[in-house]
């Protein structure tokens, strides 16, 4: 009888449904979740958008110091994140390997259509994209470009000492910022962005704008391919601004990869400096060990985009 009438009430029986469900969910990720004996914040335990409201508000890592400092080494910050601190755990969480702690859907928010090497969960993808690319982080390699390093690091030093003798007041991290984005065009590209010669902050590839979209839509794994499919249509002034920074970033990768592709193919270098191997020339002509195939001109250019968090 006592269900009968409540099918009578579907608005009550359904209420009561979802606060079963909800208070099922709170009780299990609280005390019964595999994580739940590690300590932190109450509503990271038992959903991602606290993290989402952490990076959206750029107090993520300011936030999980001071956690770390309230809690201790290992600190929960998601319904399934640990962060940890802990030096000693190093050696046991990296010897895993990634058959055993396999790369999450984080990763995919990083990759502007394709995933890169950095953003690649294949492992056996990931294995043989690192074969390509293993001579370009070689001791030998850099050795080769140091030349280019040394260009770069008198120019900083040029600036640094104008700044010095005018007794002038400078942005020492900025300084270091543009000599990082410099030395990256030169190591990945055969080309220089001029960011320290010109001192012009329009150079500069807007990749915190991308950085900070990935963080956001990355920190919501189960919501990533949603969200980057959905998010740019609201018509958003902020974020259309973040939007527009990743699209910059991607078509600065596509030419860069189109004007070294040209170069290699004609065998002319980029511009009045010999020719040489940098990272992108590595990768064009890189072979798939077992089928021999070069890397696809998207290939090359999800690659180039991922170069170049190292400038944020």
């Amino acid at each position: 009888m006592a269900i009968l009438q409540a099918l009578d009430h579907p608005v009550e029986l359904v209420s009561a449904g979802l606060f079963l469900y909800l208070a099922g969910y709170v009780v299990y990720q609280r005390f019964f979740h595999p994580l739940s004996n590690y300590p932190g914040p109450f509503f990271a335990s038992l959903t991602d958008l606290w993290q989402v409201h952490q990076f959206m508000t750029l107090k993520q890592p300011y936030t999980l110091t001071k956690l770390h400092e309230k809690y201790g080494s290992i600190v929960r910050y998601g319904p399934d994140k640990l962060s940890i601190t802990d030096e000693e755990s190093i050696k046991s969480i990296y010897q895993c390997g990634a058959r055993y702690m396999p790369k999450t859907e984080f990763y995919d928010a990083y990759g502007a259509a394709h995933p890169n090497v950095f953003g690649i969960r294949d492992e056996s993808l990931h294995s043989i994209r690192r074969r390509h690319m293993s001579h370009s982080f070689s001791t030998s390699y850099i050795k080769e470009m140091e030349q280019y390093l040394d260009a770069n690091i008198k120019i900083l030093r040029q600036k640094i000492s104008g700044y010095a003798s005018t007794k002038e007041a400078f942005d020492l991290k900025k300084a270091l910022h543009f000599y990082v984005i410099d030395v990256l065009g030169e190591l990945a590209f055969s080309q220089t962005f001029e960011v320290q010669a010109s001192g012009d902050e329009t150079r500069v590839p807007p990749v915190v704008e991308h950085s900070l979209l990935a963080a956001v839509t990355g920190a919501w794994p189960m919501m990533t391919v949603r969200l980057k499919r959905w998010l740019p249509l609201i018509p958003h002034k902020g974020l259309q601004v973040l939007f527009k920074g990743r699209k910059a970033c991607a078509d600065l990768a596509s030419r860069c990869v189109a004007l070294r592709l040209n170069a290699v193919r004609s065998k002319a270098p980029v511009s009045d400096t010999p020719e040489r191997k940098d990272i992108l020339t590595n990768l064009i002509l890189a072979k798939h060990p077992d089928t021999g195939e070069s890397l696809t001109q998207t290939d090359l250019e999800t690659e180039a985009f991922g170069f170049m968090y190292g400038l944020s």
